[in-house]
């Protein structure tokens, strides 16, 4: 009776372990480090976005926004640029300065994102908050080096502004979290132009959020048919620790399904085993209802109090039926 017991308990176990593949599925693919100089030395850097053109500016094809963030301080979350042409190695383009805007007497900055315009300029919208105030500013620049003064776009009190994601899609979509409610939220405005006016906030609904789990950040893609969305969720009141990134698709950009999975969770001794935080990607290949992206993340390590932050390379193959089941390719 001993050994039948061991036995089923085997099985059980076994059972369990199968049941939880699909649930841990990773990309496939390997994952590491980029080098990111920033400007004050640590090499620790956050919350990537990134632009790949169709034609260079400055003869660059890629250009990230990032903030560093060495061991956690958001006074050196100041938004900053670097270039590279094969998407690996980054540097800072000749002629500018990070960071493109120091840190504010009060508050602090946080939060870019780059898109270009309809004029073929480039947009850097980032973040500023202090205590309930929270603001959106944008800067604009032809050629990458030489960037306008920063310009307020939106200002509130009532909601919080975090992880803007900006898409060009006749107007100016951005989305964005905020965390005021319980649960967090996704929220949508859009404008005719960058510098708006903004519409008043639409609440987006996201279905299949696990239990026990919140929205965080995200990135959004324009994709054939609707949007693709890289929704990073965290676990509701233990902080950050464990952050996961899931996929989700819309086809009104209001309305999204999520991936019963994470596509991409933190390693298990490596520089980004603490968490996965906010992510970029870039559409390389849409065939049918499959999508081929690179995808630029941040992450930390778990040792220490202080956690080390950079960001990552990865790409993952993901495919979407007509009824919505999402798979990885």
């Amino acid at each position: 009776m001993r050994i039948m017991g061991e036995v089923r308990s085997t099985l059980i176990c076994l059972m369990i372990f199968f049941l939880l593949i699909p649930i841990i599925k990773d990309t496939g693919y390997s994952r590491y480090m980029l080098d990111i100089p920033t400007y004050e030395g640590s090499g620790q850097a956050i919350h990537p976005d990134v632009l790949l053109l169709k034609k260079p500016i400055g003869g660059y094809r890629y250009w990230m926004t990032f903030t560093p963030y060495p061991n956690g301080s958001n006074m050196h979350e100041n938004p900053s640029i670097v270039v590279s042409n094969d998407g690996k190695n980054w540097q800072v383009p000749r002629g500018l300065r990070n960071p493109l805007e120091q840190a504010p007497g009060e508050g602090h900055y946080s939060d870019p994102d780059i898109f270009l315009d309809d004029r073929g300029r480039l947009w850097l919208f980032f973040r500023w908050s202090h205590g309930l105030e929270e603001r959106i500013y944008a800067k604009y620049s032809t050629d990458g080096i030489r960037w306008s003064e920063k310009i307020p776009i939106l200002e509130t009190e009532s909601e919080s502004l975090i992880s803007p994601a900006v898409v060009h899609d006749k107007l100016y979509k951005m989305w964005y979290v905020d965390i005021r409610p319980e649960p967090n939220v996704i929220k949508l405005r859009t404008a005719p132009s960058p510098l708006g006016p903004w519409s008043e906030p639409l609440k987006c609904r996201v279905n299949g959020v696990p239990y026990g789990r919140n929205i965080w950040h995200l990135d959004v893609v324009k994709v054939k048919g609707g949007y693709d969305a890289f929704i990073l969720l965290i676990n509701k009141g233990r902080g950050l620790r464990n952050g996961e990134l899931y996929f989700a698709t819309s086809e009104d950009g209001i309305e999204w399904n999520l991936s019963s999975f994470p596509i991409l969770v933190p390693s298990s001794k490596d520089w980004d085993s603490f968490i996965i935080y906010r992510s970029s990607a870039l559409l390389l290949e849409e065939i049918g209802g499959c999508r081929h992206y690179a995808l630029y993340y941040s992450a930390a390590e778990s040792s220490g109090k202080s956690k080390i932050w950079h960001i990552g390379y990865t790409e993952v193959r993901i495919c979407v039926d007509e009824e919505g089941r999402i798979r990885l390719g």
